[in-house]
């Protein structure tokens, strides 16, 4: 079993704010260029929301020891858009693998 920490991110926003939200992530990026030691990006998906918004989601594999700092970044930069953009919501969560998770209780993860 792989051992692994996720960042999972949702970000909401009404179709009509599309382009600003981009322009507002593409912002971002200038001042604050990713660092795969903290968060490597595994995928980011586009996606219609029940609502009628757009939903983005986004994985990225956190670097051993650095949760803090990539719940505290994705959150900045979540933060960053909604600022500019009305009517955007997000969920940042860091997730744990079974096995992650099982090392928090003490105990090893079954296989399965």
């Amino acid at each position: 079993m792989v051992d692994i920490t996720l960042l999972f991110t949702r970000n909401y926003f009404p179709p009509e704010q599309a382009a600003k939200a981009g322009k507002m992530y593409i912002e971002w990026l200038k001042d604050n260029p990713p660092d795969p030691t903290v968060d490597k990006t595994l995928c980011i998906l586009v996606l219609s929301a029940e609502d009628g918004n757009i939903m983005v989601v986004g994985i990225g594999q956190i670097g051993k020891g650095k949760e803090k700092e990539a719940l505290a970044a994705a959150t900045a930069q979540s933060l960053f858009i909604a600022r500019e953009v009305e009517g955007f919501k997000f969920k940042v969560e860091v997730t744990l693998d079974l096995a992650e998770a099982y090392k928090l209780i003490g105990m090893t993860a079954p296989d399965v």
